[in-house]
């Protein structure tokens, strides 16, 4: 499990998307990133593995979003931090996460 744990650490995805075209309107973003990172989770961690998916949260340079997973008997949290125009996404956390009652 450690070894899974270390491959979970180090997924950084980087999407080359296309620019907003004149019928998208640059207020719809495009997931693909993040997709792409909960699938690695959920490849690496166990089908069912993935628990939570938490809202992505701006935090002015960046945006954040925590993932909680379980893996064996242990439940993990991600959290991801995405660049504003989510073409680029990274686990930039990973931690145990407690068991509730």
């Amino acid at each position: 499990m450690p070894g899974k744990l270390e491959e979970i650490e180090r997924i950084a995805v980087q999407h080359r998307g296309q620019k907003p075209s004149v019928d998208q309107p640059s207020g719809d973003r495009d997931f693909a990133v993040r997709d792409q990172i909960v699938e690695r989770i959920r490849r690496i961690a166990g089908k069912d593995s993935i628990k939570r998916i938490a809202p992505i949260q701006h935090h002015g340079d960046h945006q954040e979003q925590d993932i909680v997973f379980d893996m064996g008997d242990s439940s993990f949290m991600a959290t991801v931090r995405y660049n504003n125009a989510l073409t680029e996404g990274r686990v930039a956390r990973l931690r145990r996460e407690p068991k509730r009652c």
